[in-house]
């Protein structure tokens, strides 16, 4: 733990300092974030995939000639004991298989789109997490160096009255024991800063050792929000992106239906040719069509597939409504408990607590409060203020909550 410390002073001390609000971390995530900027992409291949599936055949040309005529014994013989044979071929598509499959392109692109609201929804719901369980850690390490330090001086005034034989030995060791488990509280409190300042460092596309900015008057400004239950999942239905994609998914279930079975459909193939010495007579000039006969193979095998693939998506439809019915509920409840949270531990945990420990710290020096009594108090101090930062963390993250279940920026 003590090399954790050192390293993460040492790191404190070489990174480049960023203090950032929860709205500027958000602002840089949109503008670094490398899996959002590669999901972009992904866009743009359903783009082409689209002018892709736009394209016609290419007709085929064949031009066929004598290599060898064997009677005379004669390579690539000319005149009139050649041959030459020139045929072009053009595929015709029927049956609207074309126009299903530039249908199925556009819903695929709508799904990619879809697919990166649905990230951005998700990577932002990481973001607000990450950002005030860091800043949870920050100050909780801050809180637990105001109490080490003020621990510390008791030490060393301790030590000089043991040494004088002024105070027992036993009462020295107390305070020391409060220290250790302090300090080792504060070790675990900076192990996990450290793994969550990482974790947004990837998410915010930065190097730089992050400094949140979180103040009452944030924390007051979401308490102070209020919600209707109906229209918070009224605004779920209408804007989430995971609802958005399993209606786009049972879209192009039947979309592909629909192509499946025009692949049922033989397709037509136009023929034309030029034959010099033909079967005929010379200079033969032909035209020819060509189908499919569908007595074997009628697609059936993927027509039923595409069958249970669109009754597959409409369940997928119905699964997600109910999902986001559960979770709007249960973020809701979660929200309305962080603000009832917060306004209770504000009345309870006020600057009282600071001016009774203050008090209790200066008759503790002058021998007026029992070891006992300064420490048991010191350690409820410590959990107190400890609990006052979680819900204050609380109450910011369900309020991401909310953004999350509705998709929208409501905070």
């Amino acid at each position: 733990m003590a090399l954790l410390l050192c390293w993460a002073g040492m790191a404190a001390q070489s990174a480049q300092v960023l203090p950032l609000t929860i709205k500027q971390a958000e602002a840089l995530f949109f503008k670094n974030n490398f899996q959002l900027l590669a999901a972009q992409y992904g866009i743009d291949k359903a783009g082409a995939d689209i002018i892709q599936s736009k394209a016609y055949p290419n007709p085929e040309v064949s031009v066929d000639v004598i290599a060898y005529e064997g009677q005379n014994n004669l390579y690539f013989p000319q005149g009139n004991n050649n041959n030459l044979a020139v045929g072009i071929e053009q595929l015709i598509i029927l049956g609207g298989k074309r126009k299903n499959q530039i249908a199925l392109a556009k819903k695929d692109k709508e799904l990619a789109s879809a697919d990166l609201a649905e990230l951005t929804r998700n990577l932002q719901f990481e973001i607000w997490q990450s950002f005030y369980t860091l800043h949870n850690q920050e100050k909780i390490i801050e809180k637990y160096d105001n109490l080490l330090n003020k621990l510390q001086e008791l030490i060393t005034g301790y030590e000089v009255q043991v040494a004088k034989n002024n105070v027992a030995l036993k009462d020295l060791v107390r305070l020391k024991s409060v220290y250790v488990k302090i300090n080792n509280d504060k070790s675990e409190e900076t192990k996990t800063l450290i793994e969550v300042q990482q974790k947004l460092n990837v998410l915010l596309g930065t190097t730089a050792l992050i400094k949140t900015e979180y103040t009452e008057q944030d924390a007051d400004a979401y308490a102070a929000r209020t919600f209707v239950y109906d229209e918070v999942l009224s605004k779920s239905l209408q804007n989430r992106a995971d609802l958005n994609q399993a209606k786009l998914a049972n879209d192009a279930a039947d979309i592909n239906l629909k192509l499946q079975r025009s692949l049922a459909i033989p397709d037509v193939t136009l023929r034309g040719g030029y034959n010099q010495q033909g079967d005929a007579f010379n200079n033969q000039y032909n035209v020819g069509v060509a189908i499919s006969l569908p007595f074997f193979d009628r697609n059936r095998g993927n027509i039923q597939k595409a069958k249970t693939g669109r009754l597959e998506s409409t369940k997928g439809v119905e699964y997600k409504e109910l999902e986001i019915n559960t979770e709007v509920l249960a973020a809701y409840q979660n929200f309305t408990r962080s603000v009832d949270e917060y306004k209770r531990i504000g009345i309870l945990v006020n600057n009282d607590f600071d001016a009774v420990f203050n008090g209790l710290n200066s008759n503790f020096q002058k021998g007026n409060v029992s070891m006992i009594e300064f420490t048991d108090f010191f350690e409820a101090y410590n959990e107190a203020q400890t609990e006052v930062e979680r819900v204050k963390t609380q109450l910011a993250i369900a309020a991401a909550e909310i953004n999350f279940v509705t998709g929208t920026n409501n905070f």
